[in-house]
């Protein structure tokens, strides 16, 4: 009888002890807390794997690192020499990238504006962490900076979609 209740107690307190994978809702609301600005609305869009859409009513100013042309060309945007520009021109990509350590998660943050609101693109590169885990795929530290040039590769591999919809626009 002593030995059968010591066994419930160390499985329940086992079960306690396992965290259990988040749902594609909450990990999606992770998400959004690390966005630099609000958005109305955060989707995932399908067919596409680890990518949202946004939405926001409002034109958002904040300056981004890197500017995309309707080529798929990227530039760094803050140089040495001031900008050109402070507000978001139509016929290009403004992109921010944002790094949650914590989460070892990497965002590609793609924005468009048409009638002064903006819109766009979240690409998420997410490390396997106890909280989150896609089983069916390989895993990377993705926060780790010795791993900076594959996360370029896998941002610029996602990113189509953001170029083809600057394109549609712009025609």
């Amino acid at each position: 009888m002593k030995r059968t209740i010591f066994y419930i107690l160390l499985l329940a307190l086992c079960s306690c002890a396992v965290q259990r994978a988040t749902t594609s809702e909450e990990f999606a609301k992770d998400v959004q807390k690390d966005i630099p600005f609000k958005v109305n609305e955060l989707k995932a869009v399908s067919g596409h794997d680890n990518t949202y859409s946004f939405r926001s009513d409002d034109y958002i100013g904040l300056l981004p690192d890197y500017e995309v042309d309707s080529e798929g060309a990227s530039m760094i945007f803050q140089t040495t020499f001031a900008p050109t520009h402070h507000t978001q021109p139509t016929n290009v990509i403004w992109r921010n990238i944002v790094i949650n350590k914590r989460d070892k998660r990497v965002l590609c943050i793609d924005r468009l504006v048409k009638d002064n609101r903006t819109f766009g693109y979240v690409y998420v590169l997410q490390s396997e962490t106890a909280r989150y885990s896609d089983s069916g795929t390989f895993h990377w530290d993705v926060s780790n900076p010795k791993l900076l040039l594959n996360v370029s590769d896998a941002i610029e591999g996602m990113s189509e979609l953001s170029i083809t919809t600057l394109n549609t626009l712009t025609k």
